[in-house]
């Protein structure tokens, strides 16, 4: 008993000798109780952290909230009206309205359109100063209008060589694939050189047309010859016919209906190649044909003569023609000047005639080529034709 009572005599005397050291014993955790205390103190440390940051923007925002307390408004502009000073008249503002554009009518392009079909006096053709002729052109109305009696053909550039600058183009309306023939009369400068004139056409409105390329016009330019005129060198100034009407210049060698045309190195009667220009002239297939070609009137020069070699086609043996140099007189009536006959031999002849009886005088000159009997055969040179004082 003693013995028991003695050991509870120093099991008091231990407790007692710890609780004066302030020493406690902990308990060791097992893992799974470590695990759990790592947990809670991962999540402590991350709500610490995130009530940081919070806390942190929320001074950012104060601070930011009190800077725009302390600093200046800007000022809101006034409205109110500004009133004038004593003495002075109020200006209201005004409404400015916008004028609508007034709408004008577009003209169709394929209205007023014109195409060449033909002209008389080509250009190049040759006169004596001071010379009267008529230049024609001839154009088809290829536009969707009709031209009416106020369209009119106005001289638009170059040298003026009519008394007016404008004439009506017709006497009646010209609808749209019609064709229409306008006449000009026009006079030759007194002074040599070459001369050229442009021409479009107007409508009624004033507008000016011609082409389908609106920069394009129509023309004539002509030479003004002090000297001398061939008459090779301007023979589609001429109008030529045959017995059936009216022949194309130039024309086509061999046409039944008669032709003539140039050739700028023809061979003679005797085979000889010449330089110099010649016209080809051939009859009607009929007996007693005949070609003839009427130049423009033209001032006859005093003391003139006319001037030509004649000769047959080589190798058309049958060949065997007159040819007469001729003019107008004021009546119309054809008076002769002087004559000549041709047959096939392979020789040429020289030709000379006197004009002094109509120098100093305007005339159209006529050139005549006659069968003798049968036309076969019949194609003949004229080399040279010229007047010349």
């Amino acid at each position: 008993m003693l013995k028991n009572r003695f050991k509870s005599i120093i099991i008091l005397a231990f407790m007692l000798l710890s609780v004066a050291c302030g020493k406690t014993t902990e308990a060791i955790p097992t893992p799974a109780e470590q695990f759990e205390l790592n947990q809670t103190s991962s999540a402590a440390t991350i709500e610490a952290m995130t009530t940081s940051i919070v806390a942190t923007d929320l001074i950012s925002q104060q601070s930011t909230f009190e800077a725009l307390a302390l600093s200046t408004p800007s000022p809101i502009p006034s409205r109110t009206p500004i009133l004038p000073t004593p003495g002075e008249t109020a200006v209201l503002p005004t409404q400015t309205n916008t004028p609508i554009p007034t709408l004008l009518p577009v003209q169709d392009s394929n209205c007023n359109l014109a195409s060449f079909v033909e002209e008389s006096i080509p250009d190049g053709s040759q006169f004596f100063p001071g010379t009267a002729f008529t230049k024609t052109w001839t154009l088809k109305n290829i536009g969707s209008c009709s031209w009416t009696e106020d369209y009119s053909l106005v001289f638009v550039s170059g040298s003026q060589l009519s008394t007016t600058t404008s004439i009506p183009i017709s006497s009646s309306p010209v609808a749209p694939g019609q064709n229409v023939t306008i006449t000009l009369p026009l006079n030759a400068p007194l002074s040599a050189g070459t001369y050229r004139s442009d021409f479009k056409l107007r409508s009624a409105e004033g507008v000016l047309f011609a082409f389908r390329n609106p920069e394009t016009t129509f023309w004539l330019e002509i030479q003004v010859r002090g000297d001398n005129i061939n008459l090779a060198d301007t023979y589609c100034s001429a109008t030529w016919e045959s017995p059936i009407g009216q022949l194309h210049c130039p024309g086509q060698p061999g046409d039944r209906a008669g032709f003539v045309y140039s050739d700028n190195r023809p061979i003679l009667e005797n085979g000889y190649e010449d330089d110099e220009t010649a016209l080809w002239m051939g009859l009607f297939n009929a007996n007693d044909a005949y070609l003839k070609g009427s130049f423009p009137a033209m001032n006859i020069p005093e003391g003139a003569k006319f001037s030509a070699i004649l000769g047959c086609r080589p190798g058309k043996t049958s060949c065997e023609v007159e040819f007469s140099i001729n003019y107008l007189d004021s009546k119309g009536d054809l008076v002769q000047i002087a004559k000549w006959d041709e047959a096939y031999d392979e020789k040429y002849q020289l030709l000379t005639a006197d004009l002094s009886a109509i120098g100093g005088r305007q005339f159209r000159i006529v050139l005549l080529l006659k069968a003798k009997g049968s036309p076969a055969g019949d194609e003949v040179h004229l080399l040279g034709p010229r007047i010349q004082p």
